[in-house]
């Protein structure tokens, strides 16, 4: 029995051109879930919880960490699950999650990057541990954000299941992620699901516009002072 609502998202913010082909992909392999791309629109209108980190990171154009937030908060609010846009889907994900479960992630890899885990992939509606993660993420000041691995991604996720111990299922990394961006390669028989193509680490996507590229230099110069002042913060605390 799959206690995970059928509703199947991406998110995709900012000025870069989403990858379509990769994205739909996803759709074909599931007829029967309930599709929405999550993009500017929605990231403009919504009402989240960590706006004010979100819009800080869109600031300075930490783009994963915005994302990072968001699918929180959808994941909080609908359930269902969000796959990465920079993949593609291979096969239904479905009987992933016939166990029953009500939390799901995948670990990055293995044998490359130990315990560390995606950010969360799939969850039911009102998911506990979400509602903790979110509560923790807002209470950080924006001054004080970090590089979105170690603040809102892999890092964070995995250090906050190992101090709260929710029921999840973490897959393994072949399922999603058969092929890590530094060159590793699962050569088993599992069933893989999808192909991560990490597509800004091989800058995969393009700039919709001048003036995306535009913002994107704006965002640059502001992260770089935003780098600056965590480094002072760092200094100043001893770490």
């Amino acid at each position: 029995m799959m206690n995970i609502p059928k509703r199947l998202g991406h998110i995709w913010i900012g000025p870069k051109t989403p990858p379509s082909n990769w994205m739909q992909s996803w759709a074909n392999k599931h007829p029967q879930w309930h599709y929405h791309l999550y993009d500017n629109a929605y990231l403009r209108d919504g009402n989240f919880r960590t706006r004010k980190q979100i819009d800080e990171y869109m600031k300075r154009g930490w783009y994963a960490g915005a994302a990072d937030l968001l699918r929180y908060e959808i994941l909080y609010k609908n359930g269902g699950y969000l796959a990465e846009a920079d993949s593609i889907c291979l096969h239904p994900v479905d009987e992933l999650m016939l166990d029953g479960g009500t939390l799901y992630t995948v670990y990055e890899n293995e044998f490359v990057r130990g315990r560390l885990v995606s950010p969360i992939i799939a969850a039911t509606v009102g998911n506990a541990f979400l509602d903790a993660l979110l509560d923790r993420l807002a209470a950080v000041p924006v001054s004080e954000l970090d590089h979105p691995w170690k603040q809102t991604g892999n890092l964070f996720v995995a250090q906050l299941i190992e101090e709260l111990r929710p029921e999840i299922v973490i897959w393994p990394s072949h399922t999603l992620i058969p092929e890590h961006y530094t060159g590793v390669r699962y050569s088993g028989d599992g069933k893989v699901y999808a192909r991560q193509l990490f597509g800004e680490t091989h800058k995969a996507y393009r700039f919709s516009s001048p003036l995306g590229r535009l913002m994107e230099m704006r965002k640059k110069f502001y992260a770089s002072l935003a780098r600056k002042r965590l480094r002072r913060l760092k200094r100043a605390s001893g770490r």
